[in-house]
């Protein structure tokens, strides 16, 4: 599609604010509600669990989030089941709760898990790309009472090859600078039934405190309230700014009409 000369002047407009301030711009705000409270804002937390029959085999399972997230950026956490053991428990569904602020907010969700093409049968080896990312489905994804869920057949686990669910919520608007989030808990159910079963834990949560924008988020957001952002291919808080605004400038200038 071609731009109008209204969305370049928006682009550029943004790009240059970026470029005269944002490099400049005051360091975003963090620990804003205070040192006592953001001590205790952890971004993981991990449960273990013991097979019923060889104590010796651990089941672990972490949460975690990143420990600051630009407001009006997304925030993604991640379920991570792993074991010390040989055997192969498989995960056949997992539940997220996000905070409250989140908790109608569907999420994007990937799965990082075990797969043999990938793995042995895809050439590399018997230990050379046996994890592989994929996206879940938007129509898998379905709210489950105050969480979302994803199921399947089963994901394999094997020792040292952790299986990873990621769940990526927009933050809206509302959330502003300074909130702590703090996630509510998660569940898996996964065989061996014996020790995993339908494992609940309150108590898998993560903490995340919002913070100002920093230039990549902010000249991102500029473009997305202009219509013009996207959901693929976003500026991270650490991309280089210095490539990034010539080639939006460049790229709004020398494209097209609608």
């Amino acid at each position: 599609m071609k731009l109008s000369l209204v969305k370049r002047g928006a682009i550029v407009a943004a790009a240059a604010a970026v470029a005269g301030a944002g490099l400049t711009a005051a360091p975003a705000v963090t620990g804003a509600v205070g040192g006592a409270s953001a001590a205790t804002c952890k971004s993981e937390s991990t449960e273990t669990v013991s097979d019923a029959i060889i104590p010796s085999i651990k089941y672990i399972f972490q949460k975690s989030a990143p420990a600051e997230v630009g407001q009006g950026a997304s925030i993604t956490y991640s379920i991570s089941v792993s074991t010390t053991g040989a055997g192969n428990p498989y995960v056949q569904g997992v539940w997220d709760t996000p905070p409250a602020e989140l908790r109608d907010v569907k999420p994007t969700v990937k799965v990082k898990a075990f797969t043999l093409l990938g793995g042995i049968l895809g050439g590399g080896g018997a230990f050379d790309k046996l994890i592989q990312e994929r996206a879940v489905a938007p129509g898998d994804v379905t709210k489950d009472n105050a969480s979302w869920r994803i199921s399947h057949t089963g994901w394999a686990i094997f020792a040292g090859q952790a299986y990873t669910a990621s769940f990526t919520y927009q933050l809206p608007s509302s959330v502003r600078v300074g909130k702590q989030l703090t996630s509510g808990g998660a569940a898996v159910r996964g065989t061996p039934d014996w020790s995993i079963g339908s494992k609940q834990m309150p108590n898998l949560t993560a903490c995340t405190t919002v913070r100002a924008p920093n230039a990549g988020e902010a000249i991102t957001g500029s473009l997305d309230s202009a219509g013009l952002g996207s959901s693929e291919g976003q500026l991270s808080s650490t991309g280089s700014l210095t490539d990034m605004i010539p080639a939006i400038i460049g790229g709004a200038v020398g494209g097209q009409d609608d």
